[in-house]
């Protein structure tokens, strides 16, 4: 009964896309916005928002633990290039708690996405690529 077994580390228990949908959810809000979800089984987007008297906008959320992002490449290359993402990264392991959020258009990311050459339909977005999107939520206005 004396052997040592490796443990593994624990993994959180939030689950990460419903944790990033209300996380940005609730800082649209704080800062003025009308948000409501999109419906269940809607493609390509969220959450839908309104500034004033604008049409709603379709808001992308994608939310990890830990960068990167893997996400399709029809996404960010595609006919939703000008749709807006928060790319949202919780680190939970960080001393300080505070998930961060990228808002950005997919087509500012399309010449930097990456993509192994045996993958076909998938990529990922590296936390270096948005570094400069975190907080940027002046875009949706």
């Amino acid at each position: 009964m004396s052997e040592i077994t490796e443990r593994r580390k624990r993994k959180s228990s939030i689950p990460t896309e419903s944790a990033g949908e209300y996380l940005v959810m609730g800082e649209l809000l704080a800062r003025g916005f009308d948000v409501e979800f999109a419906r269940p089984h809607s493609r390509g987007h969220d959450l839908l928002i309104r500034s004033s008297e604008s049409s709603p906008q379709r808001i992308q959320v994608r939310t990890v633990h830990s960068a990167p992002w893997y996400v399709r490449r029809s996404s960010v290359v595609g006919s939703r290039g000008d749709q807006v993402t928060v790319y949202v990264l919780l680190e939970v392991e960080r001393p300080v708690k505070r998930p961060r959020f990228f808002v950005v258009k997919n087509c500012d990311l399309a010449a930097q996405f990456q993509q192994p050459p045996n993958w076909k339909t998938f990529g990922f977005v590296d936390a270096k690529m948005v570094e400069k999107y975190e907080d940027s939520w002046d875009i949706l206005s």
